[in-house]
């Protein structure tokens, strides 16, 4: 009796200890929930700038029922469309309290967790018609496991859509993403990967079909305010166009993204490589492009766009050329603009590659910037010439693979031959032209360009010119 009465003392102390445990663990959660969504509302302000962060996209915890073993929240994300008009997206949460959630035992999972949560997409006007193709049911479903320590895994899970508007017909193959956190949650990555996507309208013939859309991410948080990011993603195809008119297709996509913000200050390099591109049947060989910017101060430059689309928004204007500034709009702008250069950014293409069957041709640019030292409200030129502190450009140009490309765009093959005797003729007499004047060298059938323009001087291939110099050559060349 003793004994028996002992064991289901034991059994009631460790049943105490539980529901105490369950109770303190889902009064955690819930303040680590609110302490990650404060978290990401802060880093959407220092990537987007206040203009955009501030006011154009926030996540917020719009409610939260906590119970003893679970709780139901709702999230909802702010957002604003082209016009400035208000946009939401929600989300439904059934959170299960850890140490030991339900759900996760079920699934075999016996590790000790703060949560385990089971959100869906809520509908909204924003994303009524992605439920209609759903016959209701959430297109979106998330499950994620809340670690202790600030870890955690996510998986989301989109289902395959139809959506039909108008003569737009939308098709999705559905997909999914997987992604962990670690240190404190700054830390992530991620992969996903979805098998197709095509948009066609019957009646334009215009369509867009994507074919095994794969990405990756990593992002690491450095030191505080100092985030790192490496994203690449993948695309076996990519066509967009009317097939009868030659369609463009792109096959083997690839793109890079290597950044780091340092408070308000970017390095970033971006890269595209396209395997192959087509016209219609003209095959254009392959494409690779690349940008590089440094020590850019992405809250200025967000300020600026900001500046710049609410002066176009008063004026409705539908083009920049429709834009007529007043003096104060345009001292606004410069103001803006000053304090992008505050901080010398560098802004970079390089390499642009372009390859076919008969040879390759590259360039590269870059341009450093400098703030200037004078008032802002000096002249455009003076201004131009302070604000560009270097700038360098590298170029060669092939022969056999210019007149190859100037030739396909016939498809019969007595114009092709025509084109790419016309497209010969065109290269010998610029080439010319631009050797002449001692601003490229030509070396048999490859051309090339060494420009570097500083301190108010240009090198042209070696040989040092004022610029006044320089823009007298190089207007004889287009006379």
């Amino acid at each position: 009796m003793k004994k028996s009465a002992g064991v289901i003392g034991a059994v009631v102390i460790l049943g105490g200890a539980y529901l105490g445990a369950t109770w303190y663990v889902g009064k955690q959660a819930q303040a680590e929930l609110e302490r990650v969504v404060a978290q990401a509302n802060v880093r959407l302000l220092k990537v987007l700038g206040p203009d955009l962060g501030g006011g154009g996209i926030k996540l917020e915890i719009s409610d939260y029922q906590r119970r003893f073993f679970s709780s139901d929240v709702a999230y909802s994300l702010h957002l604003k469309d082209e016009d400035g008009k208000p946009v939401d997206i929600k989300l439904r949460d059934h959170l299960q309290h850890g140490p030991f959630p339900l759900d996760a035992l079920r699934s075999g999972d016996f590790t000790p967790m703060l949560a385990h949560s089971q959100a869906q997409l809520v509908a909204t006007p924003a994303t009524q018609k992605w439920f209609d193709s759903q016959q209701g049911a959430s297109p979106l479903r998330i499950e994620t496991r809340v670690g202790f320590g600030g870890t955690g895994k996510s998986a989301w899970t989109f289902s395959p859509a139809e959506l039909v508007e108008g003569g737009d017909k939308l098709s999705f193959s559905g997909g999914s993403i997987e992604m962990s956190f670690s240190n404190d949650f700054n830390d992530n990555t991620a992969a996903g990967k979805f098998a197709s996507f095509t948009l066609a309208n019957a009646q334009t013939g215009e369509n867009l079909d994507v074919k095994n859309i794969q990405g990756s991410s990593q992002t690491t948080m450095v030191a505080e305010n100092d985030i790192k990011t490496q994203s690449s993603a993948t695309i076996d195809t990519l066509v967009v166009g009317r097939a009868a008119e030659g369609a463009v297709t792109v096959e083997k996509l690839s793109i890079n993204l290597d950044s780091r913000q340092k408070d308000e200050l970017l390095d970033g390099a971006l890269r595209y490589d396209f395997g192959r591109v087509a016209v219609g049947d003209i095959d254009l060989g392959s494409i690779s492009v690349g940008g590089k910017a440094r020590q850019l101060d992405v809250a200025a430059l967000a300020a600026l766009a900001g500046e710049y689309d609410a002066i176009q928004a008063r004026h409705g204007a539908a083009g920049d050329q429709d834009l007529a500034l007043t003096d104060a709009e345009e001292a606004a702008l410069r103001a803006r603009l000053m304090a992008v250069l505050a901080s010398n950014p560098s802004l970079a293409i390089d390499p642009l590659v372009w390859k076919n069957a008969k040879g390759e041709s590259q360039a590269s640019l870059q341009v450093d910037l400098a703030s200037p030292g004078g008032a802002p409200e000096q002249a455009v030129d003076v201004l131009l010439a302070e604000t560009l502190k270097r700038v360098k450009l590298d170029l060669a140009l092939s022969k056999p693979m210019f007149i190859q490309a100037f030739g396909q765009a016939q498809g019969d093959a007595q114009q092709k031959l025509q084109m790419e005797m016309l497209g010969a003729m065109i290269y010998d007499q610029y080439t010319s032209r631009l050797r002449d004047a001692g601003l490229i060298k030509v070396d048999g059938d490859q051309a090339a360009a060494a420009i570097l323009y500083e301190n108010d001087s240009v090198n042209v291939n070696g040989q040092a010119m004022p610029v006044a110099e320089f823009m007298q050559r190089a207007m004889s060349v287009l006379m």
